[in-house]
């Protein structure tokens, strides 16, 4: 075949088959799930498909005059490929209302970097170039918790709009009416009300039925056909139907996780039970349509709430009521009758199990209503009642607001871990030994999830009745070892090794960079005297090691321990040659440790120490522990402890975090930390407090800003280009990030500054293992997989940076939003790598890159303690370690 005939063949080859796509209208993409996966086992190169754009960027390479037959097709393709490529970039959630934001969406499309064969393009409005795949490393063959899901290519999820006729404003007439006739479409279905999704496709566009009203009166329901949706609008459907499955399971949802209270382990000296459970989530990932699915456990106490407001009464009679809420409120509880959960957010002590509730029939006291509804007796009458609100489902706007729950202690339980508990070690040892989860029972969990689901007739047949079934396939993903890391001191070089791990060699070197410790003071209670001699004397001994040569410290006793007395013993002795000050505080005290670091970090600016005596008291770890507390105050001081090869010329590194404060009384913090010089020991600090409806990237951008004027001071020039990892970035929030804070960067930066920008999320729930001939083990630091469990439309990998000695070692999920400077895969992964080792609070690896790491370190400090602006002669040093 020729000619026109021909051109049109070519065209329908690489579009949908002729029934989906007049089914589809506009969406003419494959959704991908009956491609064969075959080739990704071996290869490392990945091309972004899109039918039209081929032939497009085909005609591109040949000219045409523009006339009736083909080069008119051609011309119209080409055109129409450009208008829909932008149009449906908009349509995926990039909301352009802004020209500047078009402009840059029109330049990222249409840019190229120095590799003209390395397109850079937008997939979903993310930024996705050819080349993703890294090549470089020696492969492992590993196991992951990802499940597949196969779909029948003969069912689908088909969207169709219903009308009555005349109007039915009530959405449960709409509902009774329509399943009125259920079985004439399968009886399968969700719909909302308005819009109605089958798995089958209906006979004809429009389908009439008739019901009748409820004065015998005819109600005409019309089902037009919509389109069939694509795999990406499904996604939330397909967890919807899981959320099903597990409840056929009889498993209990918390938030997003399901639990099961059948299995309970008990820890009886705590009066405590973990549930064993799962977390799942549905999406589209390189390998196709697949189930997340990893182990997870929700902690209950065994005591009522009742029984705890008892204790708080016995302990504190005269602030009882106060005292209750402070602990109570915030707490997530459950009732047992259901197995419904609810949040705590007031205490009514007016009112108890007597009081009266309106209800449909009259009022009824909640003794009454227990009894009648739930054959439960309420033996306190005169308990308080707990509130818990929570948002109206209501679709008419008129009535939002909260629906107020008013439930009764005495058959609550509260659910999660206190702060209590999370300050009894012991306590919480014998919870990770439940908790930590080996790789292997892991592994047999995943498999016991499997066989549930399959084995069930009612799971199974939720699957089936929307043409999907679990595919057993997580045990053949290929990963890549990145090569171990040397490790750079003052006079020597050590290999990190198989575990990335350097602790025995940190303490046994010269530092890299030694700043000497000539003037100081420490400031420790009467009561303290042996733990600070103690501190003085391993303070001498240990020093020579590091090379560093630590004098005698102003000494300042203090006769009380009162805030005051600190403030006052500060304010006094602190001058303008004090290095760093040094308090040895007889307990760990919030409000003494905020004080002290408000006055040194903004008032009277000088790094700082803080130690719990108690620390000093153990002599056979007295010795190591002072080791620690000298690296620490060599970095606080403007010192460097080690370093890795990063082969850049003039390229800055920076990272970004930011604090929330948990009640959401307070404002937030959005810190940046910026590398100074080539060896990337050095770094630049600045955070800024701003209130919740301030943009985030305002004081991120102003921060940067100096961060740059920081680095020309230094180095006499700008970097040409900069390396930002940003953390604390949803997958909800990536274009928007895409689309206003890059851009803003990008504006600081100029136009011969070029920008590479990723994202990093330590919350996932993906795992991966080594499969050692169906023995399965953690991963060694530097594993990276960055195929088949990687997002479909995004450029990312996950990296192993840590060494666990319990449990399973999470990976960190990178996401590349921008490239412009064309590293590739092979360089960001071994960068990101090599990162993770330069954090001088610990000599090993992290789990993000030591900037990320800092940043978080600034903005806790500042959210939780400090409180205020830092002062800018603190700001080149790692004054928050």
């Amino acid at each position: 075949m020729s000619g026109r005939g021909n051109l049109l063949s070519l065209f329908n080859k690489k579009t949908e088959t002729k029934k989906s796509a007049l089914f589809t209208q506009e969406h003419t993409n494959d959704s991908g799930l009956d491609a064969d996966q075959s080739n990704l086992r071996g290869t490392y190169k990945k091309t972004a498909r899109n039918t039209t754009s081929d032939l497009a960027s085909t005609s591109n390479s040949f000219s045409i005059s523009i006339g009736r037959g083909r080069a008119n097709l051609l011309h119209s393709i080409k055109k129409e490929t450009i208008k829909s490529g932008l149009s449906s970039s908009l349509e995926k959630g990039i909301a352009c209302q802004d020209q500047n934001k078009i402009c840059n969406l029109n330049r990222n499309i249409n840019a190229t970097s120095d590799d003209t064969n390395n397109q850079i393009i937008l997939k979903n409005g993310l930024f996705y170039p050819n080349t993703i795949y890294g090549s470089e490393g020696s492969l492992v063959n590993l196991s992951c918790n990802y499940i597949g899901l196969k779909s029948d290519p003969k069912k689908g999820v088909y969207l169709y709009e219903v009308r009555f006729n005349p109007s039915v404003d009530s959405i449960y007439l709409r509902m009774k009416y329509l399943n009125e006739h259920s079985k004439q479409f399968g009886g399968i279905k969700t719909f909302d009300g308005t819009t109605l999704y089958l798995p089958i496709m209906l006979e004809r566009e429009l389908t009439t039925f008739i019901s009748k009203g409820p004065s015998n009166e005819d109600i005409e329901i019309r089902i037009l056909f919509k389109k069939r949706e694509s795999l990406k609008n499904c996604i939330q459907l397909y967890n919807i139907l899981f959320d099903r499955i597990m409840k056929t399971l009889n498993y209990v949802k918390f938030d997003r996780k399901q639990f099961d209270p059948s299995r309970p382990k008990v820890i009886p000296t705590a009066k405590l039970e973990v549930w064993p459970g799962y977390v799942t989530a549905v999406d589209e990932y390189d390998g196709g349509l697949m189930l997340c699915c990893d182990v997870s456990h929700r902690l209950l106490c065994q005591k009522t709430v009742l029984d705890m407001l008892i204790e708080i009464y016995q302990h504190c009679k005269a602030n009882y009521q106060d005292k209750a809420k402070k602990y109570l409120i915030g707490s997530v509880i459950i009732t047992r009758y259901n197995n419904r959960t609810y949040r705590i957010d007031d205490i009514c002590f007016s009112q108890n199990p007597y009081s009266e509730f309106e209800t449909r029939t009259g009022f009824c006291s909640y003794i009454d209503y227990y009894k009648n509804n739930h054959n439960i007796t309420i033996k306190d009458g005169k308990q308080p009642l707990l509130i818990s609100l929570k948002q109206s489902r209501k679709n008419d706007t008129s009535n939002k607001g909260n629906v107020r729950f008013c439930l009764i202690p005495e058959l609550c339980y509260l659910t999660g871990l206190h702060d209590e508990i999370r300050a009894d070690k012991k306590l919480m040892r014998e919870i990770a030994t439940v908790t930590n989860v080996t790789p292997n029972n892991r592994m047999l969990a995943l498999d016991k999830y499997f066989k549930n689901v399959t084995e069930n007739d009612e799971a199974r047949e939720i699957l089936e009745n929307w043409g999907l079934s679990l595919h057993k396939n997580y045990h053949n993903i290929v990963g890549r070892k990145i090569d171990s890391v040397q490790i750079y001191f003052a006079k020597h070089c050590i290999s990190a090794g198989h575990n990335a791990e350097f602790s025995k060699d940190a303490v046994r070197n010269e530092l890299l960079e030694v700043i000497n410790l000539n003037s100081w003071v420490l400031i420790y209670h009467k009561n303290d005297l042996k733990a600070a001699k103690s501190f003085l004397h391993n303070m001498k001994n240990c020093s020579d090691v590091f090379g560093m040569n630590i004098c005698k410290p102003n000494v300042i006793i203090l006769e009380h321990d009162r805030i005051d007395t600190y403030v006052d013993a500060l304010r006094r002795n602190i001058c303008a040659k004090t290095q760093i000050v040094v308090c040895i505080c007889p307990t760990s005290r919030d409000d003494r440790y905020s004080v002290i670091k408000k006055i040194c970090c903004s008032e009277i600016p000088v790094a700082s120490q803080v130690i719990n005596s108690r620390t000093l008291f153990n002599e056979t770890k007295n010795r190591s522990i002072v080791q620690k507390i000298i690296l620490q105050i060599n970095c606080k001081i403007g010192g460097s402890l080690w370093t890795v090869k990063i082969p850049f010329k003039n390229v800055m590194i920076c990272g970004i975090d930011s604090y929330h404060d948990p009640n959401q009384k307070g404002n937030s913090v959005a810190a940046l930390v910026a590398s100074l010089n080539s060896s990337y020991t050095h770094w630049y600090s600045k955070a800024v407090i701003q209130s919740k409806k301030e943009e985030l990237v305002n004081g991120l951008t102003s921060s940067f800003e100096a961060a740059l004027e920081s680095y020309k001071t230094r180095n006499g020039q700008l970097p040409d280009k900069v390396i930002i990892y940003r953390d604390g970035v949803g997958d909800g929030q990536l274009n928007s990030c895409v689309m206003y804070e890059i851009p803003q960067f990008e504006r600081v930066c100029g136009k011969n500054m070029k920008i590479t920008f990723l994202v990093i999320q330590k919350r996932n729930n993906t795992r991966y293992f080594l499969n050692n001939e169906n023995t399965y083990e953690n991963p060694l630091p530097g594993t990276v997989v960055d195929k088949y469990i990687t997002r479909s439309d995004m450029y990312d990998f996950f990296l192993v940076s840590q060494s666990v000695r319990q449990g399973t070692v999470s990976p960190t999920h990178f996401i590349v939003l921008r490239d412009d400077a064309n590293y590739g895969p092979d360089i960001i992964q071994k960068l990101s790598y090599k990162l993770c080792y330069l954090y001088y609070n610990w000599p090993g690896t992290v789990r993000v890159p030591a900037c990320c790491m800092y940043a978080h370190k600034l903005a806790y400090l500042i959210g939780q303690s400090v409180q205020r602006d830092i002062a800018s002669n603190l700001s080149e040093k790692l004054f928050y370690l």
